[in-house]
């Protein structure tokens, strides 16, 4: 039976994120008004503008960073795990071949540590009112690696039914 299910999961902006976008904004404007005196007192006020919209607009392109999705795709016995940036921006950050899954459990910081030869790969959502969870597998070109995750209870429960025997359940 052919197995197909996506989850795209928004991550939460944190008060980090979110002093950051300010600082962004409000440099980006007030280079932009640095701008403007300084051509103004040259005479060149035309080019000064110009220069000032520009920064308002590399202040804008750097604060839509911040607007992360993480989708993941099951197809079969792989996961696809993707970030859309601003929704038009898409990076694959892995590939998860299900058979090759030794560990899966709850995520839990105090708990699951990346050993120093595992590649970490982060893909969770940021809010608490959702369950994060670990994938520890083995990847052809990364080696040994850990996808920490939030899916779907359906999504986990169609790679939980493909996991081979092996694969340590820490739930």
């Amino acid at each position: 039976m052919d197995v197909f299910k996506e989850f795209i999961v928004k991550k939460e902006i944190g008060l980090r994120e979110r002093l950051s976008m300010a600082f962004i904004m409000l440099g980006s404007v007030a280079l932009g008004f640095a701008l403007i005196a300084l051509l103004l007192m040259m005479g060149f006020i035309g080019l000064g503008c110009i220069l000032a919209a520009g920064c308002c607009y590399g202040g804008w392109k750097l604060i839509t960073r911040f607007f992360v999705e993480y989708e993941y795709i099951l197809t079969n016995k792989d996961l696809d795990v993707d970030k859309i940036t601003n929704q038009s921006a898409r990076k694959r950050l892995c590939t998860v071949d299900i058979n090759s899954v030794t560990e899966i459990g709850r995520y839990d910081p105090q708990n699951v540590f990346a050993e120093s030869n595992e590649t970490t790969v982060k893909a969770v959502s940021g809010n608490p009112e959702l369950e994060d969870y670990y994938l520890r597998f083995d990847h052809k070109s990364l080696g040994k690696c850990i996808l920490l995750f939030t899916p779907s209870t359906e999504l986990f429960e169609l790679i939980e039914q493909g996991l081979p025997r092996k694969a340590k359940k820490l739930l």
